[in-house]
């Protein structure tokens, strides 16, 4: 009896195609998390606790300007998903990586000219990864073309093994350039040699499926197409935004506001902490891959409900542990010099733990351009930042404000769902 029930279990789930694509994306992701967070600890222990303050300040901002990018790469999701001319699709996606590339330019040409501040802005010892982050930009455009279309494509385990040789390379890098003597520098270039190692595998891998070299023609491109592509851009954007905000603003902020030393041991606690985003960030990106515009409300419910439980149920399971053996997991993951500050991990896990919650419930919106998600991620940011500028004294102070700013992110969000719900309901 109890085995029938098992074995029919097993084949529901083997038919399930929103399961079959998690739980590939889910055990690369897995592979790519234990290599990253690796990086961590390795890194935290080669280096002194400024040097690698500096290291996750630099990825903290990677992943702030990661936004803009990361704004390009859903929308091109978003169009492999929807579109079923592969001409057009690719006219549309080659004349987004052009306008990509202007935009790095932009941003580059900022960073150079502006490192001087942006050095003594957030304490840095060195202007050399600014000079990283800059040259990085290019190769960053490059990459999220075909990663999107390999995760629109549902091309998860190709997806997964680019994660790995681009988290396998950081780690192995960074590490031999720091052993070396070249401190933040070569921490830096580990992370120039991933993006550069990373993207050669992804071209390999979509080069005959997807052309993004040729000219594109005015005949492929339907009248408004790219304009249409470019305002839900500015959704993603906005969108996006918000939950890189909740992701990484704790270690610009504490970086900003307290002593070097400090800000590095506890970058080392939300590095720990940022393992619940991470081991539920695959949930999002299956879920914007299998959410689609013909889909009935009701199927598109269904995938956000199998999304948020297993969201909860991992992440849930993470924050536990962290609130129970707190000191056993800093001593673990990232050394007992950052024990001073390991009574933070419960509170910073938890705010990790919601911010992937919002970003599972954004990208189902987000799925369905949804341009109401723009008040919403205003409002997020608006009342962060407000609480920030009156209330930063404490590190615990600061987690304070980001937890009320996701519980009030995370209401507006639910209502929007509400919504949605009694719109599709027939009129009685």
């Amino acid at each position: 009896m109890i085995l029938s029930v098992v074995i029919s279990a097993i084949n529901i789930l083997r038919g399930d195609v929103f399961l079959k694509r998690y739980a590939v994306w889910f055990s690369g992701s897995m592979v790519v998390a234990v290599l990253n967070y690796a990086f961590h600890p390795v890194l935290g222990r080669l280096l002194d606790p400024a040097d690698f303050g500096d290291v996750q300040a630099l990825i903290s901002l990677i992943t702030q300007v990661g936004v803009i990018f990361g704004a390009f790469s859903i929308v091109v999701v978003n169009i492999t998903t929807n579109f079923e001319d592969e001409q057009k699709r690719d006219a549309i996606i080659m004349e987004l990586q052009r306008i990509s590339f202007i935009i790095v330019v932009i941003i580059g040409a900022v960073i150079l000219l502006g490192i001087t501040e942006l050095k003594t802005f957030f304490n840095f010892s060195s202007v050399y990864p600014f000079i990283g982050l800059a040259l990085m930009l290019p190769l960053f455009a490059l990459t999220l073309f075909r990663s999107a279309y390999l995760q629109g494509s549902g091309r998860f385990s190709e997806l997964s093994l680019s994660g790995v040789i681009g988290a396998g390379t950081k780690l192995i890098f960074a590490s031999l350039f720091v052993v070396i003597g070249l401190g933040s520098l070569g921490a830096t270039l580990g992370l120039l040699f991933a993006s550069a190692t990373m993207y050669l595998y992804l071209y390999t891998r979509t080069n005959k499926d997807i052309n993004l070299s040729r000219r594109t023609s005015h005949v492929e491109l339907s009248r408004g197409s790219i304009a249409t592509e470019i305002k839900y851009g500015f959704l993603v954007l906005f969108a996006t935004s918000l939950t890189t905000m909740f992701f990484t603003l704790d270690v610009l902020v504490v970086k900003h506001y307290f002593d070097p030393v400090e800000a590095g041991l506890y970058t080392g606690i939300s590095a720990i902490a940022k393992i619940l985003y991470f081991i539920v960030g695959p949930v999002a990106g299956v879920l914007l891959s299998s959410i689609k515009l013909k889909n009935s409300f009701h199927e598109n419910t269904i995938i956000l409900a199998k999304s948020l439980g297993i969201s909860v149920f991992i992440g849930g399971s993470g924050l536990l542990l962290f609130y129970q053996f707190y000191d056993i997991v800093t001593s673990i993951l990232i050394g007992q010099k950052y024990l001073v500050l390991s009574h933070l991990l419960p509170k910073a896990g938890l705010v990790m733990f919601l911010a992937a919650l919002t970003n599972v419930l954004v990208f189902y919106f987000l799925a369905l351009r949804r341009f109401s998600l723009i008040l919403v991620a205003n409002a997020g940011v608006a009342i962060v930042v407000l609480l920030m500028t009156r209330s930063h004294s404490s590190i615990d102070s600061i987690l304070n404000d980001m937890l009320f700013g996701l519980v009030i992110t995370i209401i507006l969000l639910v209502i929007m769902y509400a919504k949605d719900y009694f719109s599709s309901r027939p009129c009685l």
